[in-house]
């Protein structure tokens, strides 16, 4: 194996056991010669890697949120405003489930980051649950959402979509397609403006015209 492949592969063992440390012990009873002994390397060898604990605990924080808005960032592209909050739940959801000990470690080791650190994180967030609340706000201006506080309905989404980490079980009874479907219903129907017309007509329409935008591109693209 090449030398600069060699160090890549280390890097994200190393980073994969402190994930499983930190979220089995915690990152205060997690120690470095733990995570060494685990990938196989001497505990000085890990510097050549991460600068200190408390730093790859803000990389494990950091990388999950930039991974989670660069998702929401491809689903938001939907011109739709109830499809996109749809595609937004439905990400989140998923994400959530499939990435949950990275979730439960951004959620209970906030108290461990430095000031910094912990800023960067929290403006990662806000950016993340903006989108939301700029939607909810956008929806409700169109009609197709009932008047809702958009600040405590956007964190209560948030906060629901997010309790998946802590039950899904990929083993479990309900796939995680099948819970990201019924965590979107739940909301949208809660959500919906009935003066609106339909929701699931309106989903569909909504797809319909997705659909058809696709192909024109499509059609574009071969097109000299």
């Amino acid at each position: 194996m090449a030398e600069g492949r060699r160090g890549e592969k280390t890097a994200e063992d190393i980073r994969a056991v402190a994930i499983e440390l930190f979220y089995k012990r915690g990152f205060q009873a997690t120690a470095l010669r733990d995570v060494a002994a685990k990938v196989g390397i001497q505990v000085g060898s890990l510097y050549n890697h991460i600068t200190s604990k408390g730093d790859l605990l803000f990389e494990v924080m950091e990388t999950v949120m930039l991974d989670l808005l660069a998702d929401q960032r491809d689903v938001a592209t939907e011109l739709d405003v109830v499809e996109r909050m749809r595609l937004l739940i439905d990400h989140h959801v998923k994400f959530h489930g499939r990435r949950a000990r990275e979730v439960f470690i951004g959620n209970s080791e906030l108290r461990s980051l430095k000031a910094a650190q912990l800023s960067r994180i929290v403006a990662l967030r806000r950016e993340y649950e903006m989108v939301f609340r700029n939607d909810l706000e956008s929806a409700i201006r169109q009609g197709k959402f009932l008047a809702v506080d958009v600040q405590v309905t956007s964190f209560g989404i948030l906060a629901v979509a997010t309790s998946v980490s802590i039950f899904y079980s990929p083993g479990g009874r309900l796939s995680l397609d099948a819970i990201a479907e019924i965590f979107t219903d739940m909301v949208l129907h809660g959500l919906w403006n009935p003066a609106a017309g339909d929701l699931r007509a309106h989903l569909q329409r909504a797809r319909t015209s997705e659909a058809a935008r696709n192909l024109l591109v499509d059609k574009r693209s071969f097109v000299y």
